[in-house]
Formats: C-alpha cells, structure tokens, sequence
C-alpha cells in the first residue's frame, strides 16, 4: 500500500524554496490553535532551514501525527504562505493552508488557516515527540505465539511502508528457513518500482497511479529480478545522520513523468527509465554492483540466493470479498494496484483460518489495511462492533470506511485476560503512538484488512483443495 493520509486538514507533500533572510527568521517551531464553535485543533508548524532552502512541516500534537511535509512555503517580506493542495487533493482554487505575517518581535506569526480560521502561531522550544512500543510483551496479555524476526523498522518521513513492511516479512521469512538473521534494505526495492511505475503511468498517458504508495507485489518482484542487499551497505540515504525524507524527490518524479506523460516524438523507456533512475540516485544514491558483506563479496542476486533464499513466486496475497467468486484470483480494485495483481478471494471464515494457521506454524503474515479508525496508543481496535460478518466487511469495502492505507507486518498472536485474540504486528511507522509492536484485536483485522500474503504452504490443505488450480 501506500502511506495515504485523508484526515481533513492534516495531509500534505514537499518543502520549497524563500528568500534566505526571511527563512532565517522564519526558523523554528510555531504553535498555535484554531478554535471554533465546531472543533479546536492544536497546530505546530515547524520550518527549517538548509542550503537556502527552507521546508515546512506540521504536526498535530493531540491528532498524534507528525512530520506532515507541507507541499509549498515561500515569503514575500514579513509575509509567509504555506500550501497543500496537491497533499489534500484539493482543486487549484482551493485555498491556502496557511497565510499570515511576522509580527514585530520575530516570535509571533499571525494569519489565517485555510482561508477562513483566523489563527496566531508563537515561536516555541517545543518539540513533539511520538511513543515507540520497543517491548512485544503487555501487561495483561499473554503471547501465545511469537515468531522470531528482525529488529522494527522505521520508515520516517516517507510512504513506503510497503516496501518496510514486505522487507520485515522477506528477513522473518530467512530466518523460518534457517538462514542467519540479516536487515535487508527497504530503499534497495523502492528504487525499481519507481521505475516500473513510472513506465506504466507515460505508457497510460497518465491514467494510472504514480505516487509513494504500493503493495508487496512490487518488492518481490523486485527481489526476483534484482535480489537484496544489506542497509549496512546500501541504506537509501547519502548522509546516515538524516532521516529518510522523500518529499524532494516524489516531487521531481512526479514533475518528470507528467513532463513525458506530453511529450511525443523523441520518446523511449530507455530515454525516461534513465532520467528517473537519475532522479532517485540523488535522494538514495547508488546501488553498488559488488559488495562485501561478513567477509564474502557478493552481488544483490548471490546475495539474495545465499543469505535469503526465499522463492518469490511461493507467496500468494489473500483477500475476502464477495464481489468476486471465491477460492479464484481477481484484480482487486485499489488504487495502489497499479500492476493489476491477482489475489486469491477466501470467504472470511477461511480468511481468518489462513492467517492463523500460518501464524501458529510458524509462518508470519504481511498486511495491508486501513488505520484511520481505531488506531492509537499500540493498539488497533473498534468500539462496540464484537462480530464481524461477511456482508459487513464487504459494505466496508464498498462504501469505503476500510481502505488500502497501510501496510504491516504480523509476527505473532496474544490474548487479553479476557482470552480475546490479538495479533502482534511489527509496524513502520510511529503515527498514533503506534510505532514498533503494535496489537491487534481480531475483530479490527477481520474489518480492516485488505489483504495479506503468506507463503503458500501456510494455507491449510483443506483450502488448498478448494482453490483447485487457482492457488
């Protein structure tokens, strides 16, 4: 999937260019709230400054979301702007995120938000931090199985939570074979999907999806054709003190394959695949060829053959949704689904069944899922809803209460004292306080999952049976 953010007035993309003298008074953090007969909403606007650049960022501190790169940020004089159109999905005339002026003094920011919500900002020493659940184990609950797998991941200010995700489920899956634990590079997976994505989008004259969001898919296709490196060796970042932020460089991707999405005449793949390889070289940097890992030199492909030893075509995505026949595959309509991938269509029942078998003999599961309902402070829960049935999954799917936002990674299953089930996931990113391991109670998966992968041998064979040729 895809890292998507739809709360209202909180999304957004990239940082740009101000003038210099105006972005060093502009530096620092701002806080302030919008209050209203309707709602209050607590904001910190935090700017920084580098190279002649300054990038603007939002957090919303009681939302417990940080590090929204805004798409726009420019002054003329005392004035600032900040815009998120393209973030938000709104239309060209819709209106800025923010606009005001430095007050005299350098430590008020004074404006309006969005247009309409008059604010005031104040210089602060603030700095809003989220909680990362380092411990699988909780009070109150019992581990019932735990598989053994790799350090959490942290995927930062970008949206490749899928690639995070589906590396974690690749390492964990070595490590079932026997293989000795290693941490896998996630950048080294988002470097060819970019690519393929971005041929997919010129050849479709723009009418397929282009952005950070993707599926397990893309990364084993990637670990088929190119193999896996080590982040001790390749990390995706050209300083290793910096965190991943892709806010630059989804900007000029998606600015070159709407220039070759027009463009006629003097147009190959080898001509635009070059140009966008160029492009995340200088945000990743480059993929050496050879590389010596624990003393052995390795290419991606020995070393994947060696240390990794997976075979990319034994894993299969599951999904359980009555608009299609089930026990075949199908197309599933999301918009991330760019490549039309085939997932195999289970009743719920059986859906549930395959992830608990996998999990209890040892195999991990990948997820992906909607987490806009129910997700805060390591857990992932609904409010009163205690069975979930078919119909009220699909009527999910379909008026779109659970979308294709997030994906994660299942390693295990515990229960409350209450001896309700819950799955231990291994999440990417620190969002609602739910970064690390995060629980999962059964009834939120059976609503709020998409689909997930596992290894083919997981499947029950009574499934597999009914799926026929299908699997």
């Amino acid at each position: 999937m895809k890292t998507k953010n739809s709360i209202s007035i909180i999304l957004l993309f990239i940082g740009m260019v101000i003038n210099a003298q105006s972005a060093k008074t502009m530096e620092g953090s701002w806080m302030g709230k919008i209050n209203t007969k309707d709602f209050s909403l607590q904001v910190l606007l935090r700017f920084e400054f580098k190279k002649n650049t300054v990038k603007g960022f939002l957090d919303l501190p009681e939302k417990r979301i940080k590090d929204i790169a805004l798409d726009k940020v420019w002054s003329v004089k005392d004035s600032v702007f900040a815009d998120a159109k393209n973030a938000f999905g709104w239309g060209p005339e819709a209106p800025l995120l923010f606009k005001g002026r430095i007050m005299p003094g350098d430590s008020i920011l004074e404006g309006v938000w969005g247009n309409q919500f008059p604010i005031k900002l104040s210089k602060t020493n603030y700095v809003f931090t989220l909680k990362t659940n380092t411990n699988p184990q909780r009070t109150g609950y019992k581990i019932i199985k735990l598989i053994e797998s790799t350090p959490f991941k942290d995927q930062q200010a970008t949206g490749d939570c899928w690639s995070f995700a589906s590396t974690s489920f690749i390492e964990t899956e070595a490590i079932r074979l026997g293989k000795k634990p290693v941490v896998l590079s996630p950048m080294f997976f988002v470097r060819p999907t970019y690519i393929n994505k971005a041929e997919n989008y010129i050849r479709r004259n723009g009418s397929s999806f282009f952005s950070e969001g993707d599926l397990t898919f893309s990364v084993m296709k990637a670990y088929k054709e190119l193999g896996a490196i080590p982040e001790s060796v390749y990390s995706g970042k050209l300083d290793s003190v910096v965190k991943h932020d892709h806010s630059d460089m989804n900007a000029a991707l998606l600015e070159k394959v709407k220039f070759y999405k027009n463009s006629h005449g003097n147009l190959t793949p080898e001509i635009y695949r070059r140009d966008m390889d160029e492009i995340l070289t200088q945000t990743l940097g480059k993929v050496p060829d050879i590389f010596v890992y624990d003393g052995k030199q390795y290419t991606t492909s020995s070393f994947a053959k060696e240390r990794i030893g997976i075979n990319p075509d034994d894993y299969v995505e599951i999904t359980s949704y009555t608009h299609h026949p089930f026990y075949s595959k199908f197309n599933l309509e999301i918009e991330a689904n760019w490549n039309n991938n085939q997932y195999l269509n289970l009743p719920i029942d059986d859906f549930i069944s395959v992830i608990d078998h996998a999990l209890l003999n040892n195999y991990s599961v990948c997820w992906d899922g909607d987490i806009y309902e129910g997700f805060n402070d390591g857990f992932a829960v609904l409010g009163d809803i205690k069975i979930i049935t078919q119909q009220i999954r699909q009527s999910a799917f379909d008026n779109r209460t659970t979308e294709d936002v997030h994906n994660m990674h299942i390693i295990g299953i515990g229960e409350n004292e209450k001896g309700n089930t819950f799955y231990i996931i291994k999440n990417s990113s620190d969002g609602k306080d739910c970064g690390g391991y995060l629980y999962m109670s059964k009834e939120y998966l059976l609503l709020k999952t998409i689909s997930v992968m596992v290894h083919k041998n997981a499947i029950p064979n009574a499934i597999v049976k009914k799926t026929g040729k299908n699997l």
